[in-house]
């Protein structure tokens, strides 16, 4: 099959790769491509969107092809079992 090597980028700040999701989401983006750059201090990873990862106007939201359904308690600390439930 294809190249099972696993790549790692280290230290990507969560704020800022979140504000681009949400970004994208917020523009209609079902779908984006990961780019990372190793690097000595602090990896660099980008998003490219692909004009036909957009949703067009009158498709089926995405979510809908999915069956992901997972309880969690607000009360209770997320454990690995809830994040692998996730995965």
């Amino acid at each position: 099959m294809g190249n099972n090597k696993e790549i790692v980028l280290r230290k990507i700040p969560l704020k800022v790769l979140l504000d681009v999701l949400n970004t994208a989401w917020n523009n209609g983006a079902d779908f984006i491509d990961i780019i990372g750059v190793p690097n000595e201090i602090q990896d660099n990873i980008g998003i490219a969107i692909k004009e036909e990862y957009y949703n067009k106007e009158g498709d089926s939201n995405p979510e809908d092809d999915y069956d992901i359904e997972v309880d969690l308690d607000p009360n209770k600390p997320l454990e690995d079992d809830d994040l692998n439930d996730l995965i």
